[in-house]
């Protein structure tokens, strides 16, 4: 007993709360460059528009931190190309965590689930039941992705409220089905991000006070 005494003590000067509200989160449009190890680069745009946001305050003295959390799901479009093989185009759709301690640094993780269609170079030939030989024009294969990426965004504005940012995100993603397997690929991107606006989302901000 006397053991656990300090420890409820302790308790008993921590106090935690919960509110719910609404707060004003930015829609950010976005395009990047992308390398893909190691033969294939290509480019991409889309948008991530926030739902839900988490606020975590810290009161300790005369000190107070605060961290927030934006859940987002994005939708983004994209070429590739892998030079003397084939070019390729995919939709993606996916949801993703933003970290911020403030409006001019944010870290992103997120996940996404897309189809990609391939379309070979040259011209590729099918034989009919006639005997004769067709051109097939765009032959290509379709395959479905599944990516997972983490995002370093950066404000570069100084006199329109925080607009633009640039961004640099790795992302692991596979491809299936390839061969009767998967595929895995490694890729780099980087690029800008622009401000469109705000949306109104529903926001917990957690209270937690010390003394």
């Amino acid at each position: 007993m006397k053991t656990a005494l300090p420890f409820l003590c302790l308790c008993c000067h921590l106090v935690a709360h919960t509110q719910d509200s609404t707060s004003k989160r930015p829609v950010l449009l976005f395009a990047v460059a992308i390398y893909d190890f190691a033969k294939s680069y290509g480019t991409s745009a889309g948008v991530s528009i926030p739902f839900h946001s988490i606020i975590s305050q810290k009161h300790h003295e005369n000190m107070r931190t605060e961290t927030r959390k934006d859940q987002f799901v994005s939708m983004e479009a994209g070429i590739d190309r892998r030079p003397f093989a084939y070019t390729s185009a995919y939709v993606n759709v996916g949801m993703g965590i933003r970290f911020a301690k403030n409006e001019k640094h944010f870290t992103e993780l997120s996940f996404e689930q897309g189809v990609l269609r391939t379309f070979y170079d040259g011209a590729v030939y099918e034989q009919q039941s006639d005997g004769s030989i067709k051109e097939l024009t765009l032959f290509g294969r379709t395959y479905a992705t599944t990516s997972f990426s983490y995002a370093q965004i950066w404000s570069i504005s100084y006199r329109t409220n925080k607009a633009w940012f640039i961004l640099v995100k790795p992302c692991i993603w596979i491809q299936y089905p390839y061969n009767g397997f998967l595929k895995p690929h490694l890729s780099l991107q980087g690029g800008v991000s622009y401000h469109l606006g705000n949306v109104i989302v529903h926001t917990r901000t957690k209270y937690k006070h010390q003394s």
